[in-house]
């Protein structure tokens, strides 16, 4: 677990990918969007649209991905997303 801002979240690290759950508040969703960015990294919630950080990883996914997919740039969209139906 970390503290991040104003809230705590947990983090796993593998060697291409993070998982992250249990996250609270605000400033973690940012943090975990700037992570994203940084590592050209696409978030895959569960049930929700795939979050590319840049157009350019749209040509990138494998089929299925590829169907329902939004652009996420902060903390604020990140969580738009997994709150999504």
């Amino acid at each position: 677990m970390i503290d991040f801002g104003n809230g705590p979240a947990d983090l796993y690290f593998g060697v291409s990918a993070m998982m992250a759950n249990h996250v609270s508040r605000d400033e973690p969703w940012d943090l975990l969007a700037n992570l994203a960015r940084t590592a050209q990294w696409v978030s895959l919630p569960v049930g929700h649209p795939t979050g590319i950080t840049d157009e350019s990883q749209r040509a990138h996914l494998p089929g299925g991905l590829d169907e329902d997919v939004v652009l996420v740039t902060s903390g604020a969209e990140l969580l738009a997303v997994i709150r999504s139906a």
